[in-house]
Formats: C-alpha cells, sequence, structure tokens
C-alpha cells in the first residue's frame, strides 16, 4: 500500500517548533534578548512547516496518480456499470432492441482504413476494432438510435474476451456542456473527474489518464451544441471539430467517437469541416420487418397492433411507415398503446388510431402528447407521486429554461445541472435574494454580539470589530456574486455500511489525536512567547488552554470532513442529486465546527461558554454557508424563488422522471429523454 510523505514533514515540523520555543526561553534568561526578538524565534518554524506541508501534499498527489494500472481497471468497473444502467433505462422493460444497420458514408478525403461498407448494432465492437486509426463519426437521423449504438460499443469493449487491463477505457462524454475556449485535454479530464469522483478518480487521476491517452472519448450530441440560427463561423461544433482533428497520440491521430445528426454534420461538412481520419456511418431508416418484430415483442397482445403492422407492409412509404422509422419513435408508439387503467388493466387505446393521422408531424405530437403520461403511469414505483399534468408543467420549464440557455455560446441547451438552474428564478431575484439572507445572517449575529460585549473606540476594541464588520462584508459580497463555486464531495451515503462507518471513526480519531497534538505544540508556542515578549505571567497556560480547545474542535472537524470527502472505490454510479447536497453537508459540518473551536477558545480566554458557543456557531454558519458550500447554498434560495413553478424536492422528481424514462443521466446532469421530447414541451408548455 502507497504510505504517505506527510508523516516526516509532519515530525519536522513538531521538532523544529520545540526546539525555538526552547531556544527562545533559553535566549530571554540568558541574554538581552528584545521581546520582538524573542517572539520571532518562537514562530520562526511556521514557514517551513508551511512550505514542508505543501511540498508533502504534492509529492503525495503525484504518488497517487503513479498507479495508473490500478486507476483504468477502477475506471473500466465503474463505467460498465454506469452505462449498463444507463442502457437499461434507455431501453425499457423488457430489454428490447432493435439490431439497426448501418452504412460507411465515404468523404472526399482523410477516412480511416478498414471500415466495411455495411454494419450493425450486434456487430458494432469488430467494425471498430478493424479502424485504423480508431475514430469513429456515428451520423443519423433525430431518433434513430446514434447514443444507443454508442452504448453498446462502450460496453461491447469493456467486455470483448481479448480486453486487458491496459486497453483504453470508452467514457461517454456530453458535447453540450464544453466550452470550447479550454483545451480538449484539459475539458476531458475535468469532465472525468466530475463524473467519477466519488469512485476515486481525483483531477489528478484523471489528467494522468488522459494525457497518457488511456482514455477512448465518446463525445456525445455534437448537433447539440449551436442553434440553426447560429453563424457557421461561431459555431461550437466547428471548433469542436478543429479540436478533434489536432488531437494526436504518439501514434498519429487519437482515437475518439463522434455522435450526430446527420444534417448538421453535412453543414459542417459541406465547408469542409469534418472529423479527419476517420470513419464516417450512416444509420439506416428502420425496416418494415423490423419495425414487426420490436412491436410484436413489446406488446403482451400483438394481435392489437396488427392493422398497423399490414400498413407497414402495404404501405412502405406512407405516412405511418415514415412516422415510425425509428427507434425512438416506436419506443413512443409502444409505450403510448401499452397503458392500460389502474384499475380495471383494460388498454386506454387501440393502435389503429394511427391510422387517422393525416402527416408525420401529427403522428409525433400525438404521440408525445401521450408519451409523457403513459410513462408516468406505467413508473413502477410510486405511480401516483407525481400527477401527469404537474409532470407536464414542471418539465416543460426545465425545458423553456433550457431553449434560453441556447442563446449563450458556452451555454448547454440539454444539462440539467441542479446548482446551475438558479438563473431560472431570475438573475437578479436569485442574488438580490441571497445577498438579503447574508445581509439579515450577518445583522442578526451583530445584534447578539452587540447584546453581549461592549465595543467603545480604544484601538483595541476597533480592531476586535473590524473583524466582525469585515466577515459581514465579506459574507454579503460573497452571496451577491454571480460566479457559483463547484459543489464539494462530501459522501453521506458511507453512513450506511459498517464498514465505512469503521473507516470514518479510524479518520477523527487520528485528526482528534493530531489535532490534541497540534494545539498542544502550537499552544505552547504562542504561550512561551506571549509570556517572553510581553511578560504575561498566565501567558504560558492561557496559550495551552486556547492550542488544546482549538485542536480539538478543528481535528474533529477536519477528521469528518476528510473522512466523508475521501473517494470510494465501490461507489454507485453517480447521482446528479449528490453534489448539491453533498455540498451542503461539507459547508455545514466544517463550518460548525469551526464555529465551536472558536467558542471554546473564546470561552478558554474568560468569556461565558453559552455565549461564546453561540456566536462561534453563528460564525460557523455564515462562513460554512457562503465560504465553503456556496453551490449548495445559492440551489436553495433558487428553490425559495422559484416556489410554485417547481416542485421544492426539485431533485426527486427529477430522478423519479428518469426512474420513469423521461430523463437520462450524463454524468452529474439530467437530460431529456430525447431532444424531440424537449423541443415539444418547450412548444407545448400546457399538457
Amino acid at each position: 500500500m502507497r504510505r504517505s510523505r506527510t508523516r516526516r514533514p509532519a515530525a519536522i515540523y513538531a521538532v523544529l517548533q520545540v526546539v525555538a520555543v526552547v531556544f527562545a526561553l533559553w535566549l530571554s534568561k540568558h541574554f538581552e534578548v528584545a521581546r520582538l526578538s524573542a517572539t520571532m524565534i518562537a514562530l520562526a518554524p511556521t514557514l517551513p512547516a508551511a512550505c514542508l506541508a505543501w511540498f508533502a501534499y504534492r509529492d503525495d498527489r503525484r504518488e497517487a496518480a503513479a498507479d495508473t494500472d490500478a486507476t483504468v481497471k477502477r475506471l473500466a468497473a465503474v463505467v460498465a456499470a454506469a452505462e449498463t444502467r444507463q442502457r437499461a433505462q434507455m431501453i425499457g422493460p423488457g430489454a428490447h432492441r432493435i439490431d439497426v444497420t448501418f452504412h460507411q458514408r465515404t468523404e472526399p478525403a482523410n477516412n480511416a482504413t478498414g471500415a466495411a461498407d455495411h454494419g450493425s448494432l450486434t456487430n458494432i465492437v469488430s467494425y471498430y476494432q478493424n479502424l485504423s486509426p480508431a475514430r469513429l463519426a456515428i451520423t443519423g437521423e433525430p431518433g434513430a438510435g446514434k447514443t444507443l449504438l454508442a452504448l453498446d460499443l462502450i460496453l461491447g469493449l469493456l467486455t470483448h474476451p481479448g480486453r486487458t487491463d491496459t486497453d483504453r477505457v470508452p467514457v461517454r462524454f456530453s458535447l453540450a456542456d464544453w466550452n470550447t475556449d479550454h483545451p480538449l485535454q484539459e475539458w476531458l479530464a475535468h469532465q472525468l473527474h466530475q463524473q467519477f469522483r466519488d469512485q476515486g478518480i481525483t483531477l489528478a487521476d484523471a489528467t494522468t489518464l488522459v494525457d497518457g491517452y488511456h482514455v477512448l472519448p465518446v463525445l456525445d450530441g455534437l448537433d447539440e451544441m449551436d442553434t440553426d440560427a447560429t453563424p457557421a463561423g461561431r459555431r461550437r461544433a466547428a471548433r469542436v471539430l478543429e479540436r478533434l482533428n489536432a488531437y494526436q497520440d504518439p501514434t498519429g491521430s487519437a482515437p475518439v467517437v463522434l455522435t450526430c445528426r446527420t444534417t448538421q454534420y453535412e453543414e459542417l461538412a459541406i465547408l469542409d469541416l469534418r472529423m479527419r481520419e476517420a470513419t464516417r456511418i450512416q444509420l439506416d431508416p428502420v425496416t418494415s420487418s423490423q419495425a414487426t418484430a420490436y412491436l410484436t415483442a413489446r406488446s403482451t397482445s400483438p394481435g392489437r397492433w396488427r392493422p398497423v403492422i399490414d400498413t407497414f407492409t402495404t404501405a412502405p412509404g406512407g405516412t405511418l411507415a415514415r412516422s415510425l422509422a425509428t427507434p425512438w419513435r416506436l419506443n413512443l408508439a409502444a409505450t403510448a398503446y401499452e397503458e392500460r387503467h389502474p384499475d380495471t388493466l383494460t388498454y386506454l387505446r387501440e393502435p389503429d388510431h394511427l391510422l387517422t393521422l393525416a402527416s408525420p408531424s401529427a403522428v409525433r405530437d400525438h404521440l408525445l402528447a401521450r408519451y409523457l403520461p403513459a410513462a408516468a403511469h406505467q413508473h413502477p414505483t410510486h405511480p401516483n407521486r407525481y400527477r401527469p399534468d404537474q409532470t407536464h408543467h414542471w418539465l416543460a420549464a426545465l425545458a423553456a429554461h433550457l431553449a434560453t440557455t441556447a442563446s449563450a455560446s458556452t451555454a448547454s441547451s440539454t444539462d440539467i445541472v441542479l446548482h446551475q438552474l438558479w438563473p431560472m428564478a431570475g438573475f437578479r431575484r436569485v442574488r438580490t435574494a441571497d445577498t438579503l439572507l447574508a445581509a439579515l445572517l450577518t445583522l442578526a449575529f451583530t445584534t447578539l454580539l452587540l447584546s453581549q460585549v461592549s465595543i467603545g473606540f480604544s484601538p483595541r476594541q476597533l480592531f476586535g470589530a473590524s473583524g466582525a464588520v469585515l466577515l459581514a462584508l465579506g459574507t454579503i459580497w460573497q452571496a451577491s456574486r454571480t460566479l457559483v463555486p463547484e459543489p464539494q464531495t462530501f459522501q453521506l451515503q458511507r453512513l450506511r455500511s459498517p464498514t465505512h462507518r469503521r473507516q470514518l471513526a479510524r479518520t477523527i480519531a487520528f485528526m482528534l489525536a493530531f489535532g490534541l497534538a497540534g494545539g498542544l505544540a502550537t499552544g505552547l508556542a504562542v504561550g512561551l512567547a506571549f509570556m517572553l515578549a510581553l511578560g504575561l505571567a498566565g501567558g504560558l497556560a492561557t496559550g495551552l488552554a486556547v492550542g488544546l480547545a482549538l485542536g480539538l474542535a478543528f481535528g474533529l472537524a477536519i477528521g469528518l470532513a476528510l473522512g466523508l470527502t475521501a473517494p470510494l472505490k465501490d461507489a454507485p454510479p453517480t447521482d446528479p442529486r449528490h453534489p448539491v447536497r453533498d455540498d451542503l453537508a461539507f459547508g455545514l459540518a466544517l463550518g460548525l465546527g469551526l464555529g465551536l473551536a472558536f467558542g471554546l477558545a473564546g470561552h478558554v480566554l474568560g468569556r461565558t461558554l453559552g455565549l461564546m458557543l453561540v456566536l462561534g456557531l453563528a460564525v460557523g454558519l455564515a462562513f460554512g454557508l457562503y465560504q465553503l458550500a456556496g453551490a449548495g447554498r445559492r440551489y436553495l434560495v433558487f428553490l425559495l424563488c422559484i416556489r410554485g413553478r417547481l416542485p421544492w424536492r426539485l431533485g426527486a422528481f427529477l430522478h423519479w422522471a428518469y426512474d420513469a424514462g423521461l430523463l437520462r443521466i450524463s454524468g452529474v446532469a439530467y437530460q431529456f429523454r430525447h431532444r424531440e421530447l424537449q423541443d415539444w414541451l418547450t412548444a407545448h408548455p400546457a399538457p
């Protein structure tokens, strides 16, 4: 097991601190040493200690990222678990898949070699492995199955018999979130860490994996980066293709997989913007036999679908056949027309109604209007928890918000990230509410302080009051900021496991011991320095008492924070709700721990214990919420401001919608199951 390098610097610091204090004491007794000089000698090890701590931390991080093979193996396992779950959600009950086919679209130049003319979902892994270089662009019409084909490729590469632990790990990334001002590899490393940090993938690990080309980027949704009105020269998709063409490994063009709608890819190709040294494949429409097999397998009473199936055969180019020529549309039809009455279990509608619809757009609108309530009713868990009309209104509000973000060149128009939703309630409104809450909190704290402590105009009193003023101003300034920091990782789910509880207890015990030792050393140094420099007879006792109180509280707070933020190698796939919840828990736990330290130190210095604890916890609450838990706090303020338009437990609702098949998960974001559903909800805010 890797041994931490922090022990030796800690021991060196302790020895230096004790030697410096003893030396300062000896000098003061045997020589005429000025008070300031004695104080400087006693505190001299502070700067070297900080340097030693930094070097130890840096070396630990480098050493942690060194075991690349183990990290690759762990990443492959967590990606397989996450994408298996994602595919199951997309396929739905019964795991019925259509073996979609595709054909190669030869470009004028710079094609990869080894590509066959045709392929299918079931042989996508062998098709990809024959490419040289291994660069693939998957194109197709909306709903043709591009993402599902990419998922099958990922899982096939992770599970095929010839795979070794050192092979590249295919990881799916949503391109909609990429600010193309940042380099590709830097963005990949950040996204990899963000998606899998709960499973122990640190930013150092992610950077090592990306820079070492141990990750195969599967980039989903090139077509979702821009709107149709975006000028070609300003499209982020064009910059993505430029970055991908410059993406090289030691053998040449680095492997990558890209998905994009056909129309958007060809618009870029007209301008000679395409992925170079790659094979482009085009997904074929679903055939009549494939549609018949799928609907027959999905239905418990296939005879109900006979009129529709007969139409596929008699009119293969007709309205209905063209409208249901994609896996997505067939899934819509099966979900809508397999819905039953919850009491009588009779079917609510018959598929032959589809024959009466006059155009593909009418079929689309008809199916989408019935898909949402049907999917909600078929949810196996709490089917009546959210009414269909509520679900429609709330999802439509989120879809409308995403549509407004599409005008910003770096904003995602598909990702629903909880701590980034706050502008939806009004950009100024949320910041104003956050600032007012901060002002009320600091006003209450200041009122409590002034009611117990008299503030005069002496330099010492003014200096003491300036600290409270600066804290209040800093809190208000932090609340008014536009920039929201990334959430902290604070994994409360480990408290459910006895093994993790024991690990947490050991971490807290170690940090308590370390905190007490550090507090004792610091208190001794400060106490002796005050006694020597200022001639305070009780300086040593006071310093020791304050040091022990601070060490106890800091050790408890930091031990709890470290124990609950350490990565879990056996953590479940990322839940988009966890970052906000964990950020709040982290900020409150550490902030209140620091407030406890402040209160105990004030009590040791002669103040009333109850008063100092109240003041300390108030300071800790303000510090934790406004300095440590910015993302979680802003999310709570957003929920207060959006009340009535979205449910209070927004995260629970979104995860319910994910379980119902209305949303999908991409990293730490929710996305609509299909862009067509998102666009339809934007255009139809009312059910």
